[in-house]
């Protein structure tokens, strides 16, 4: 078993050599469409994930009638507390929320804007998923008799979300072209190595060679070719992200937390997943279509 192998290895080897420009072309093509695979991913990945974490962080704010009574409040806030989509909810006294105001925006004089407390009560309320505010915003309006406004800043995450639905479908189209690509690459490759071989392989037929040890060294090619480029691509990727992750600690160091190295190892095996499909399914079409004649 590890003879015929070291013979595949071997003989793909030879035909590569023969085939060397092809070769190059075919490298390069399953090169770039994994490099572009593999940075699609992480980009799209990182928008989501970042999403998900400016949504965390984001919360409703309800501001109460004034009208409400004290226990009015408690009854209301413990009521919000039960939705399903609510994950905690602070009571904000009208006092406590004048004086942080005054203290955040302490180089203002804001006694020559306004002599008296113009901020309501509210409730601060933190949610389980930032993509259910919607349904928590209706919710929260219904109770008009408690509720004078609802404010939600959750813009950017909203943003970022149908960014990264654009990200992935636009990338998808590029993955699925490049690919195609590649596969008709892989497949020209291999058959003008077969073609080169022609006679070799008339002469091993009629000396009894099985089909799997003719077409062993072909198929051999489309995994070499496969997996050195997800190997380069890999070794790219780790390269780029290494250096971008340096950039974004510097300039967002909140993002260390949400930009790793924490989905590269998954990402790699997908790429040599792909890389050597790619290589195999290309090498079996062009044997079966060059060698239809001959096997």
């Amino acid at each position: 078993m590890m003879r015929k192998l070291l013979f595949f290895v071997s003989e793909s080897i030879i035909g590569m050599r023969r085939s060397s420009l092809m070769i190059v072309v075919a490298k390069a093509t399953i090169f770039v469409s994994l490099l572009v695979f593999g940075l699609f991913l992480l980009v799209n990945l990182n928008l989501v994930r970042f999403s998900d974490y400016i949504g965390s962080k984001l919360e409703v704010r309800v501001f109460l009638n004034q009208s409400l009574t004290k226990k009015e409040i408690h009854y209301f806030k413990s009521k919000v507390d039960t939705l399903s989509e609510v994950k905690s909810v602070h009571y904000v006294d009208r006092s406590d929320a004048w004086e942080l105001f005054k203290r955040n925006y302490s180089s203002l004089d804001l006694n020559q804007f306004v002599d008296f407390n113009p901020l309501p009560h509210s409730l601060k309320i933190m949610m389980v998923d930032h993509n259910n505010v919607n349904t928590l915003i209706h919710t929260l309006n219904g109770f008009n008799y408690y509720v004078d406004d609802v404010v939600y800043g959750g813009g950017l995450a909203d943003k970022l979300h149908k960014i990264s639905r654009f990200v992935l479908m636009f990338g998808w189209i590029i993955v699925v072209l490049l690919s195609f690509a590649t596969f008709l690459i892989v497949i020209n490759t291999i058959k003008l190595t077969i073609m080169n071989r022609s006679e070799e392989i008339t002469i091993m037929r009629l000396v009894g060679a099985t089909d799997m040890f003719i077409l062993g060294p072909f198929i051999m090619e489309g995994i070499i070719l496969g997996l050195s480029s997800s190997l380069l691509a890999m070794g790219v990727i780790h390269i780029i992200m290494k250096f971008s992750l340096v950039k974004l600690n510097y300039f967002l160091p909140f993002m260390f937390s949400i930009s790793s190295f924490e989905h590269l190892e998954l990402i790699y095996v997908v790429l040599v997943f792909w890389g050597v499909s790619l290589g195999v399914l290309g090498a079996f079409f062009s044997i079966k279509a060059t060698l239809k004649n001959t096997l």
